[in-house]
C-alpha cells in the first residue's frame, strides 16, 4: 500500500472536493448578499476558510469569453499559488470542482 500526502496539483479526495463545494456556496450566497455583479463571472474567492489551496470563480456554461478574461478569474489560480477551483454559474449552480 502506498499513501501519498501532500499539497497542490493533485486530484483533491472526495471529502475536501464535498468541503470545497460547501464553501463555494458560502461564498456565493456572500457576493449574493453584497450586491456582486456576477454575471461577468468573477472571482468570488481567493481562497476557501481552511483550504488554501482552492479558489471559487464564476462562469458561464456553455462558457462565454467574458469567462476567459483574465480580469474575470481568480488571480491565485491564474499565478499558480492555488491549485483546485470550483466553478459556479451566475445563478449558483456547480459547474465543476478540481
Amino acid at each position: 500500500m502506498v499513501l501519498l500526502i501532500g499539497c497542490g496539483g493533485g486530484s483533491p479526495s472526495q471529502d475536501t472536493r464535498d468541503r470545497a463545494v460547501n464553501e463555494a456556496m458560502q461564498a456565493y450566497r456572500e457576493a449574493k448578499a453584497n450586491g456582486t455583479d456576477l454575471s461577468r463571472g468573477p472571482c468570488i474567492a481567493e481562497q476557501l476558510q481552511g483550504l488554501s489551496d482552492w479558489v471559487v470563480d464564476i462562469a458561464h456554461d456553455p462558457r462565454q469569453p467574458v469567462d476567459d478574461q483574465p480580469a474575470n478569474q481568480c488571480q491565485r489560480f491564474r499565478n499558480g499559488e492555488a491549485h483546485h477551483f470550483v466553478e459556479l454559474s451566475p445563478s449558483g449552480n456547480l459547474i465543476r470542482a478540481q
